[in-house]
């Protein structure tokens, strides 16, 4: 029997089952959008993270390439006369500063932040000292740590004795 113009509408049970259907619907779909953020995140650290190994590696080659044995000051990494790099006595970035440095070593956070902002240029991903950027740099034993700061899990490890670049992106 067809429903007259005074009785159009859902019922209010009608009303309930619907919103009872949506609300296990968005409790179980929430998680799977909220894990979007955090998968984005891991993917930019570890998209940067293979860049900066990358990189760190191209610089050891040129250091190697232009038959050097030892510490090297102010290697021109790509040719442009821009990213002037101090390598260390195995051959890996150390630092990136200007006057003469007979045996250049990376043994502070300014050394992390010039050997990040010399191999991968300037404009890439931000570093500094503290969390006004996108990533803090620290050092410790001679291992600098790029620590994202939008989820501080996530973090790029340069050992600079070895050349060797941690990434982690777990959480």
């Amino acid at each position: 029997m067809p429903r007259s113009s005074s009785q159009a509408g859902f019922t209010l049970i009608e009303l309930i089952i619907v919103i009872v259907i949506l609300g296990i619907l968005s409790v179980t779909a929430a998680p799977r959008f909220i894990d979007f953020q955090d998968d984005a995140q891991a993917s930019t650290v570890q998209g940067t993270g293979a860049a900066f190994a990358s990189a760190i590696k191209l610089a050891h080659l040129k250091w190697a390439s232009t038959g050097n044995s030892g510490p090297v000051d102010n290697l021109d990494l790509y040719g442009n006369g821009n990213n002037l790099m101090d390598m260390n006595a195995n051959g890996w970035p150390a630092q990136s500063y200007l006057p003469f440095e007979a045996n250049p070593t990376l043994d502070n956070d300014s050394d992390c932040i010039s050997v990040w902002g010399a191999v991968l240029g300037d404009g890439s991903p931000t570093v500094a000292s503290d969390t006004s950027q996108d990533y803090q740099a620290t050092y410790s034993a001679n291992t600098c740590t790029y620590l994202l700061v939008a989820e501080p899990n996530f973090s790029i490890f340069y050992d600079s004795n070895t050349g060797v670049v941690t990434i982690d992106s777990t959480l």
